[in-house]
């Protein structure tokens, strides 16, 4: 196989078209990734007669390669957004990027700064993993102790296992039957008051499964002012969305 690089001018744009020849090849074909366009052939075709079996088909070459660039682009803004701030108990927190050639290493938080160490291409993908792997490991850290401290209000109600992980539409939930109080490891980035909040939420179904009004009569003797937290609580939903990190100016914390 011997590989070759064209340029095809296209609506006054040079595009670079990558040619594969191979020995036993009998036919041309047209293939995209990206920005990348490719022809595989023989070994015996010209470049010229390249270009003119590939005239009818200029208008997609063109399509895809645009849409490549803007790929490119999305994936270049999105790089850009990994710059700003995510949040640890409502405190906004400076994410920063550092190359690493050695083993694998999980992301370090140092002076209100989520410190991460790239071995690989910094993608927007394999970021996220690594935070998403960081928020879990501060959740369970930090969560049962919030947990723990609203036991006392629940002494006569079936104890609950408790499990944290990431979840995408809820903050919590409580599963009485089993019974299992599960928490969102995203919970960590609220500020600690709305923290309290869920986990209390959550505890108050060991008593009453439903959203009834005994149900809400035991959130409001301790939050006599929760349609104010659940308004604040919906302000935060913006961290549900997937992966999300941007700053957030709706609520300012002290």
């Amino acid at each position: 196989m011997f590989k070759e690089l064209i340029l095809v001018k296209i609506k006054g744009m040079e595009i670079p078209i990558e040619v594969k020849r191979y020995k036993k090849s009998n036919s041309i074909k047209l293939m995209s990734s990206g920005t990348k366009i490719r022809v595989t052939t023989n070994l015996y075709i010209s470049r010229t007669k390249i270009k003119e079996i590939l005239k009818p088909y200029n208008e997609k070459i063109y399509m895809l390669y645009a849409q490549g660039l803007k790929d490119e682009l999305k994936e270049e803004d999105k790089k850009e957004k990994l710059e700003l701030h995510t949040y640890i108990e409502g405190l906004a927190q400076e994410i920063i990027f550092e190359s690493y050639s050695g083993p694998k290493v999980s992301p370090v938080y140092i002076n209100n700064q989520i410190i991460i160490s790239m071995k690989e291409e910094m993608t927007y993908d394999n970021v996220f993993k690594q935070l998403d792997s960081f928020y879990l490991s501060l959740a369970k850290e930090y969560l049962p102790k919030y947990f723990e401290s609203h036991l006392p209000s629940f002494v006569g109600a079936t104890k609950a296992e408790l499990r944290i992980k990431k979840m995408v539409r809820q903050w919590g939930n409580c599963k009485k039957s089993a019974p299992i109080i599960t928490l969102n490891s995203q919970l960590i980035k609220l500020p600690s008051e709305l923290i309290n909040y869920v986990i209390f939420h959550e505890l108050a179904h060991l008593v009453q499964p439903n959203h009834s009004k005994d149900f809400y009569n035991i959130i409001e003797h301790k939050y006599p002012y929760r349609k104010e937290l659940d308004r604040r609580l919906k302000k935060w939903g913006f961290i549900l969305k997937d992966n999300y990190i941007e700053e957030y100016s709706g609520e300012k914390s002290s």
